[in-house]
């Protein structure tokens, strides 16, 4: 397997692990929002059941009293103003994670692109690389070339010395 082959497999690798962890956190942000939702509804519906069981229980014992039905008006407004708030409240919650759910589509697309050139930089720099080395090694087998005439035709033209029998006694 070539490094070249090796390098795809990394990038492939790297791309279902960036895919991977993008569909676990979009997962637990829809999650979230599910679960926000659910208690908005429970809370809704804890609120309104709260309501008309106090509204019934009024009614049914304080029928013609102006000053309970003054009380259940109050109640009936700061439980509007209530479900209001935290409409309003879910809302923004809601916005908000909408807003980071593009930011990060955003970013993440930013940081694909980002890596692909990346990529096609290293590409385009490993194959200057290879080419220089390959000039490089023509080169030197050139120059080695050279080297091997150039000590041949120095052979070929120095007679080899012979050995003077007394200086090679004394020597020794």
């Amino acid at each position: 397997m070539e490094t070249r082959d090796k390098l795809l497999i990394l990038i492939v690798v790297a791309w279902i692990g960036a895919a991977v962890y993008f569909k676990s956190t979009t997962d637990q942000m829809f999650a979230r929002m599910d679960d926000m939702e659910q208690l908005q509804i429970k809370h809704v519906d804890d609120v309104n059941k709260e309501f008309r069981s106090d509204l019934k229980t009024l009614n049914l014992q304080f029928i013609g009293r102006g000053k309970h039905l003054r009380k259940a008006q109050k109640d009936i407004v700061f439980n509007t103003q209530r479900i209001n708030h935290v409409t309003d409240s879910l809302g923004r919650n809601i916005e908000t994670v909408a807003l980071d759910l593009e930011n990060f589509q955003r970013d993440t697309e930013q940081s694909f692109a980002n890596e692909a050139k990346a990529r096609e930089d290293h590409k385009t720099d490993f194959n200057s690389f290879k080419r220089q080395q390959r000039r490089f090694i023509g080169d030197l087998d050139q120059r080695l070339t050279t080297v091997e005439t150039d000590v041949t035709d120095l052979n070929e033209r120095v007679p080899p010395k012979e050995v003077d029998e007394k200086k090679t006694g004394r020597n020794r």
